[in-house]
């Protein structure tokens, strides 16, 4: 028997069921049935199945009976099903085979299998510390210390770990911050991957504009799940827009040249959108304007008024427009505007020592719809410096007075001077002056951007405004863009 335990194999034998075999056989030596433990997918078997002992090539008979068999047969009443994990093990329980009698001789097969069930036994105890966590032989930590693996007391949720001597194992942290350090890391790493990817589209970005040579690039990339879509501007298309045109989303990054008074129709802005692009200029001084589908605001990132119609009414005015996600963003590149020119031609009564409105009969240029007949003079005025010119006719008497013409605008307080002018009306009945108030005012961002004239005189009875078609002006100018 001592042959038994010279390879040192493992007391263990695993298949898979087929569905059909019933009998798996084991080699590994056992003393009785018992010693045998059958598992199937991991639950322990101990009915209608039998085992069978290799007695045939036993070495002996045990001091109790016992047979000493070098392996058997499983038997299953029932075959396991296809794919089931069978597993045919040796547990030898703790008890002696033999007892021998004081000055009773000894048999040599039986001291044989007394030591052959010892041996077997501690292979197993042997075996089973080889499966389980131990330290290496002579351990010590880094310092030359010696180490215990005697465990902590229990803590639901903890793991274990070295401290920081690397002497003993304590608690270490719970699965929630494991779980929390698990998501720092994948946050990182994610980090690390856009991180690189950005590095990876600059460099494709620059070498593009080094070369010169590539009109577009697309970049895809697959770690972060993003695009990179770069087109060189110096090589934007150009369309002709002879008239009304709705643009498409995949012309993003065309020249628009608008004329004949077209209207460029954007389309719908929207989350999917956000990026697309248009530049846009009027091309022959024809009024023309932008628009988009379903009258979305139109935003000028100078702070104008937003609005659902955007004029391009003088030649070489341009804008870039671009879809932010739920508006469209106007930049405006150049603008001849706004120009404004009113006249008054009819005759109006200006009382005596009294202020009043000057109201214009006549709207000769207005190249952004600026004219508010509420106000008698222009609303929503775009930011910006503007150039104001004013004359007002008035009508002389027979007494010489002082005359005033101001340019209001209406800030938060309300209206207030701004620009002023002042001249001597003569006397000479029948006869007419001109009273001139000119002078540069700015325009704020939503405020400070409505204006009107307002006239006075200081006589003691009702002086007019003459009535001529071309005497009494407003004009205004932006001179900034």
């Amino acid at each position: 028997m001592g042959a038994i335990f010279a390879n040192g194999d493992p007391a263990a034998v695993r298949y898979e069921g087929d569905g059909q075999s019933r009998e798996f056989p084991f080699e590994f030596a056992v003393f009785a049935g018992s010693d045998v433990k059958v598992t199937v997918n991991g639950d322990e078997i101990s009915e209608d199945v039998g085992i069978t002992l290799n007695t045939s090539q036993s070495s002996g008979e045990t001091g109790d009976g016992s047979v000493v068999a070098s392996g058997g047969t499983v038997t299953f009443a029932k075959a396991p099903v296809t794919g089931a994990d069978v597993l045919i093990t040796r547990r030898l329980g703790l008890r002696r085979l033999s007892h021998y009698d004081s000055g009773s001789s000894l048999r040599a097969d039986v001291l044989n299998a007394d030591f052959d069930y010892v041996l077997a036994a501690l292979g197993d105890v042997e075996a089973g510390f080889a499966s389980t966590l131990r330290l290496p032989d002579g351990a010590i930590n880094a310092n030359g210390d010696g180490v215990s693996a005697q465990l902590p007391g229990p803590q639901a949720g903890r793991a274990i770990m070295w401290d920081q001597t690397a002497r003993q194992l304590v608690n270490g942290p719970d699965s929630v911050a494991i779980a929390g350090a698990q998501v720092a890391g994948e946050t990182a790493s994610r980090a690390a991957n856009e991180a690189s990817a950005a590095a990876d589209q600059a460099q494709t970005s620059f070498a593009g504009f080094v070369s010169q040579a590539a009109t577009a690039v697309l970049q895809l990339d697959c770690r972060t799940g993003r695009a990179l879509a770069y087109q060189d501007e110096r090589r934007m298309p150009m369309v002709d827009a002879p008239g009304n045109v709705t643009l498409n989303p995949l012309q993003s990054g065309v020249v628009v040249r608008v004329s004949n008074g077209g209207r460029i129709t954007l389309p719908a802005c929207q989350p999917s959108r956000n990026g697309v692009t248009f530049r846009i200029f009027n091309g022959d001084g024809t009024a023309s304007d932008i628009t988009t589908v379903g009258l979305d605001v139109l935003r000028p990132v100078d702070g104008g008024a937003e609005r659902a119609v955007f004029a391009l009414p003088m030649r070489g005015d341009a804008v870039e427009v671009f879809c932010d996600g739920s508006r469209w963003q106007v930049q405006i590149l150049r603008s001849g505007g706004p120009l404004v020119k009113m006249l008054r031609t009819q005759k109006q009564a200006i009382p005596a020592n009294g202020e009043f409105i000057v109201g214009w009969d006549s709207i000769v240029t207005d190249s952004h719809g600026l004219y508010h007949a509420g106000y008698d003079g222009i609303a929503n005025v775009p930011p910006g410096h503007y150039h104001f010119d004013i004359g007002i006719c008035m009508e002389l008497a027979d007494q010489s007075v002082q005359g005033m013409v101001f340019v209001e605008r209406l800030g938060a307080g309300g209206w207030n001077m701004h620009l002023q002018g002042v001249d001597t009306l003569p006397n000479g009945a029948d006869g007419r002056k001109v009273l001139r108030c000119s002078g540069i005012a700015r325009a704020g961002i939503a405020t400070d951007n409505a204006f009107r004239v307002r006239v006075a005189h200081g006589a003691s009875d009702t002086r007019n405004i003459v009535a001529t078609s071309l005497a009494s002006w407003f004009h205004a100018v932006r001179l900034s863009a």
